[in-house]
């Protein structure tokens, strides 16, 4: 009954200081901590009487959780104290608060009486020491003889209270109950009603350094901050209790000033009245740190502080607000240079008005009329500036689109400036630059002007539309790209089985419906190809080819069944192309198809072409190509097809080249769609110059060769040799089909696999037989299975002088462009006739 009794006054006295403290936890930061601390010491005396009751059992984990709470006590007494004394936190301290599960645990693992006592007498130890080291250090912070005093009572009572805990451990729980109690209460009263938060110094001193208008800093021997006036505190904003305790460099910042070089700063910096040489501390030009981390200019004087035997006890700091000096200075500063930058402005002006890379023009805004124009316009107007003083702003071909010129000048008169805008202007008929306008008004010689700022942005908006085209046209090529395949396929399976028809009709009359069919494919054929000139990924198959033939070829076809003339001006010695010849052949039937449309079917269509030598021009000097940066250093043609057709209206020539444009009633806005697709996969350059009335110019520029000889490799042969033992590899039944009629007709012998394994599974076979397969036939693109060029990889390795065709409806792959990389010996393309097999086997076999 006395021990519930005592435990109860215990908790009751703990808990009455906690709720005084709860209330001023907002106050200050040791009120929270000596909660925190009497919740600890609650928790824990009150669940040390349960165990000791026995109304709880002593069980493992109940003895951890004792354990826990008494460690977490000593951690909250040691972190109250750090606040109180003003000492630092280390940085690893947060980490400390988890050491009372681990010693709470050790607790649990000794599990004699003495091991456990002994654990708890080293912990309590070292609380001991660390609070005795903290106490001790507050009191020799202490300004005067009394604080000092006052302290050293108070440590007296801590180790009072210390002493008769160790004594009741051994005597009696109640007595233990007790001193904690009364140990907090202590704490609570020390905290609460003896003001040690305040300063302690005399009010002699007090009064005088708080009434100082300076910074007055009070350091110790090591260099300490023991004191910071009331001017300090207000302006730096740190409160007594953060800043002391703290190295001076926490306070002052100075490019010699650091913890490790603190000592010597002072000594080297301080003044010490020693009765002779100079009567006042040396000037130091410095930073005073505040707590919201800005710094601020300040005069410092430093004076040490000796006693009677000439020893160093301290160091007084005070410091001058240089902010409201350096202001003046600058004022005085400024008003001596204000004559001299009066004088400065106008050829600063001039100097920036000339040189700005940016177009600019002053107008007076009384009479609209320019007044001077620097530099910079004359690239953008392609004039001198003479040619444009005087004039009015209105006659220069300016274009506002965004904003009629009439409302332009209110609002520049009525606001005083006008937001960038874009704007053209006009140079001649077919010639304008696109620009950015910005204009600002300011009065100079008691009259009203207007600085207008010229920006070209043209290149930025070709570059822009370049983009936005290219989009479009990669849109169009996924298109074609995912229907080419299976659509080839069936123009393949047609074209095949047509072909085998007319080898095996002789009257000419029934031959006909077959060839008008054939026709027909072929035009499909030739549609896919369109579409396939779309793809982005499509690689030309590049070679060199001759140029008067292909452009002449071509605009022959393209003409043909009109009554329209070309008219041909190419160079005797122009250099071959190295291009692919079928897409380039169709980009200039194309054009000209479309001149002829034009021109109503009749007129003349002139066609030139020159070399273009490239190889020593600068970037800077190099035509635009189709993304608008320069081609590239080297040989190129120039082609130019002008007709005599109406021209190309301004408001629809920007649009000219986008997928499915088109002014014609059955046209299907993919012909110079694909023309910019194609000179896009060459990286050449395209560009358009029309007049109404005049006709249209389109040149375009392809790379040439002018080290290769064009040669006609196309072989002319009219018997392919001999009996051959083919294997074919295709996932489609009916191009198996029309193949297998194709190569019995030229008496070969067929073996058919679906996939690449079976084909490798078949061809092992044969080989290792003895009856190798002459060639093979490889479908280039299985879906969902192995590809015809990783078939051809593992053929190779049973046979490396395997003689392989590869056959696909794609011309976007790489494989396609350089077969022989990737060990083919020829390609045929899907759909082909039966002519064009056999003229592929004869290039293969005969060769």
């Amino acid at each position: 009954m006395d021990l519930l009794v005592n435990t109860a006054l215990s908790l009751l006295l703990i808990a009455v200081a906690i709720v005084q403290n709860a209330f001023k936890c907002k106050k200050h930061s040791i009120h929270r901590r000596l909660v925190h601390l009497g919740s600890a010491l609650f928790l824990g005396i009150g669940l040390c009487y349960l165990l000791y009751a026995g109304f709880i059992p002593a069980v493992p984990l109940n003895i951890v959780i004792f354990g826990i709470i008494g460690w977490t006590c000593a951690l909250f007494f040691l972190s109250f104290l750090m606040d109180l004394t003003s000492q630092r936190r280390p940085f690893w301290f947060p980490f400390v608060y988890l050491l009372p599960v681990v010693l709470g645990l050790m607790n649990f693992l000794v599990p004699q009486l003495w091991g456990r006592r002994i654990i708890g007498s080293i912990g309590l130890c070292i609380v001991f020491v660390c609070s005795l080291i903290f106490v001790v250090s507050w009191i020799r912070a202490g300004t005067d003889d009394r604080a000092r005093r006052d302290g050293e009572w108070l440590l007296l009572v801590f180790i009072a209270f210390s002493v008769g805990l160790i004594i009741c451990i051994f005597r009696a729980l109640s007595g233990i109950f007790w001193v904690i109690s009364l140990w907090y209460l202590t704490l609570h009263i020390v905290v609460n009603y003896l003001k040690l938060l305040q300063q302690l110094t005399d009010p002699e001193n007090l009064l005088i350094i708080d009434n100082v208008f300076d910074i007055v800093v009070i350091l110790d021997a090591s260099g300490r901050i023991v004191r910071l006036n009331r001017r300090g505190i207000q302006l730096s904003g740190f409160s007594p209790n953060v800043i002391n305790g703290n190295g001076i460099e926490k306070f002052v910042s100075h490019v010699d000033l650091s913890a490790s070089s603190r000592k010597q700063w002072l000594e080297k910096n301080s003044w010490v009245d020693n009765g002779h040489g100079p009567g006042r501390s040396p000037s130091i030009d410095a930073m005073i740190i505040m707590y919201s981390g800005e710094k601020i200019p300040v005069d410092l004087h430093i004076i040490c502080l000796v006693d009677l035997a000439k020893k160093h006890t301290g160091y007084i700091v005070s410091a001058s607000d240089m902010r409201i000096t350096h202001q003046l200075m600058k004022e005085i500063s400024d008003r001596e240079y204000a004559t001299r930058d009066l004088a400065l402005s106008e050829s600063k002006f001039s100097r920036m008005f000339i040189f700005n890379p940016t177009g600019i023009l002053i107008v007076d805004l009384d009479t609209l009329k320019i007044t001077d124009a620097n530099p910079a316009i004359e690239e953008i107007f392609e004039c001198d500036t003479k040619a444009l003083v005087g004039r009015q702003l209105s006659d220069i071909g300016l274009e506002m689109f965004e904003m009629p010129y009439a409302n332009f000048i209110e609002k520049i008169q009525m606001e005083g400036s006008v937001p960038e805008f874009s704007a053209n202007i006009k140079l001649g008929p077919q010639q304008a630059h696109r620009c950015r306008l910005s204009a600002v008004s300011f009065d100079i010689n008691q009259t009203r002007n207007m600085l207008l700022s010229v920006a070209d942005v043209t290149q930025q908006e070709q570059m822009r539309e370049a983009l936005d085209r290219k989009q479009k046209v990669e849109t169009i090529g996924i298109l074609a790209g995912g229907i080419a395949h299976d659509f080839n396929n069936i123009l393949a399976v047609i074209l095949g089985h047509i072909g085998l028809a007319k080898m095996r009709i002789v009257d000419a009359h029934a031959r006909l419906p077959i060839e008008k069919a054939e026709q027909a494919c072929l035009r499909a054929r030739e549609m896919t190809r369109q579409l396939l000139a779309f793809s982005r990924g499509g690689k030309p198959v590049i070679a060199s080819c001759e140029t008067r033939q292909l452009i002449i070829d071509s605009a022959m076809l393209a003409v043909s069944d009109t009554s329209v003339a070309c008219l041909f001006d190419i160079e005797k010695t122009i250099w071959p192309l190295m291009v692919d010849k079928i897409q380039v052949g169709q980009v200039i039937a194309n054009l000209i198809t479309n001149a002829v449309d034009a021109m109503g079917k009749s007129g003349i269509i002139e066609i030139s072409a020159r070399n273009f030598d490239l190889t020593n021009t600068s970037a800077r000097k190099r035509p635009a190509g189709i993304d608008s940066k320069p081609l590239s250093s080297g040989p190129w043609v120039e082609i130019k097809i002008k007709d005599q057709g109406p021209g190309i209206p301004d408001s629809i020539r920007s649009k000219i080249f986008d997928p499915f444009f088109t002014t014609k009633e059955k046209g299907t806005g993919l012909g110079l769609s694909i023309v910019f697709s194609v000179i896009q996969n060459h990286e050449g350059s395209i560009n358009v110059l029309s007049s109404p009335g005049e006709g249209a110019i389109f040149t375009i520029c392809l790379p040439a060769d002018p080290e290769t000889a064009q040669k006609n490799t196309a072989p002319d042969f009219s018997i392919l040799p001999g009996k051959k033992k083919v294997l074919l590899m295709d996932d489609d039944a009916q191009v198996r089909e029309t193949a297998r009629g194709i190569l019995s007709s030229f008496g070969y012998n067929l073996t058919e696999t679906e996939n690449g394994p079976e084909a490798i599974k078949v061809y092992d076979e044969a080989y290792k037989s003895g009856q190798p397969f002459d060639f093979c036939i490889l479908d280039l693109v299985i879906p969902g299975g192995m590809s015809g060029s990783d078939c051809a990889k593992e053929i190779h390795r049973i046979n490396p002088s395997a003689l392989l065709l590869v056959s696909s409806g794609y011309s976007n792959d790489p494989v396609l462009s350089e077969p022989k990389d990737y060990g083919f010996s020829g390609v045929i393309a899907k759909p082909y006739t039966y002519e064009e097999f056999r003229q592929v086997l004869l290039k293969v076999l005969v060769l």
